[in-house]
């Protein structure tokens, strides 16, 4: 039997070529009903289309393109990042275009992967983090007309980013306010220091904090170092100041983690009630119980992805950013 064309699957559906072919391309634009009678009749006549044919038609290449610094290791070996990349995974797959990874790095004479692919329009539009998103790259995307979406919140002067981000600030609050409503009143937060003011997600989880705390006029107790907290199980230090805390935050994992490492040896951790953001799966080995906010980051790479779309297709109405709220893990 011979490959049933765009124009036979329009007068079976009895639509007419143009709605077939804007099914076969994702535009969003058509009813649930007459893209699911377009695609049953595609699969019920194992119609395939020819991607290279329609990118010669459509001047599109029918792939989304995610840029990540190979430099910044950690970020790169961080599960969390691979929770984002499943959402928009998801999102691409689901539009029947293809995924293409690549990367960005300062100090090379050449152009970087990222560069070539966007001059030369290797991609439809391009997802990056907000740790690549610098004047350099802002004015490259631009300057091509490239389609973008950042994943996490804009941090340049410009207001035209369009970005997804978990909303840091109430992330910081609701973790709060479930310690307050614990009982707790003297809630200390390891911020990090230098790296609070450096990375946004952790300044707004700061940020967030210390709005709980001044709306309960509590004092906020914000420490830089973990080495800091080694002193903290002295009574006669702290006693006599009544700033023995009963609660800590950390804002990474990392911290969690460091102060654990101390569980032989400070006392204090046995007393205070643990919290930070997003569970993860040794939680349930841990000595102590870690109270934490539910990060839907694969909701956050999915939100982007379909952000990416609706610029892609030039849909109206496209929000210049997406806060994802969060809520108490159980």
């Amino acid at each position: 039997m011979s490959k049933i064309t765009i124009q036979e699957i329009a007068i079976l559906a009895g639509v007419n070529k143009a709605t077939v072919s804007r099914v076969i391309n994702g535009n969003r634009n058509i009813s649930e009903k007459t893209r699911k009678k377009v695609e049953d009749i595609m699969k019920q006549y194992n119609y395939v289309p020819n991607s290279i044919a329609r990118g010669l038609a459509t001047n599109k290449t029918f792939t989304v393109g995610f840029c990540f610094d190979y430099t910044n290791k950690q970020a790169y070996a961080n599960p969390f990042f691979y929770k984002v990349l499943q959402g928009i995974e998801e999102v691409v797959y689901d539009r029947d275009h293809m995924f293409l990874m690549m990367s960005d790095h300062d100090g090379k004479s050449d152009r970087s992967t990222f560069e070539r692919v966007v001059v030369e329009h290797r991609v439809d539009g391009v997802i990056i983090p907000n740790t690549l998103l610098n004047e350099r790259n802002y004015e490259l995307l631009a300057k091509h007309n490239m389609p973008f979406v950042v994943s996490g919140e804009n941090t340049l002067p410009q207001v035209d980013v369009p970005w997804v981000d978990i909303d840091n600030v109430q992330a910081g609050r609701v973790l709060t306010e479930h310690l307050l409503n614990l009982g707790c009143r003297s809630i200390m937060i390891y911020a990090g220091g230098s790296a609070a003011l450096r990375d946004k997600f952790l300044s707004d989880r700061l940020t967030g904090y210390r709005e709980a705390m001044r709306q309960h006029h509590l004092e906020a107790q914000v420490i830089e170092h973990a080495d800091l907290l080694k002193s903290v199980h002295d009574p006669q230090e702290y006693a006599s100041e009544g700033r023995r805390p009963d609660a800590l935050i950390c804002c990474t994992h990392e911290q969690l983690f460091e102060i654990l490492d101390w569980e032989n040896g400070n006392p204090l951790l046995a007393e205070l009630a643990l919290a930070t953001f997003d569970s993860f799966p040794m939680s349930k080995y841990l000595k102590y119980p870690v109270h934490f906010v539910e990060i839907d980051l694969e909701m956050m790479g999915k939100q982007a992805a379909q952000m990416l779309f609706s610029l892609m297709n030039k849909e109206p109405g496209v929000p210049p950013s997406i806060s994802i709220r969060t809520q108490i893990g159980k």
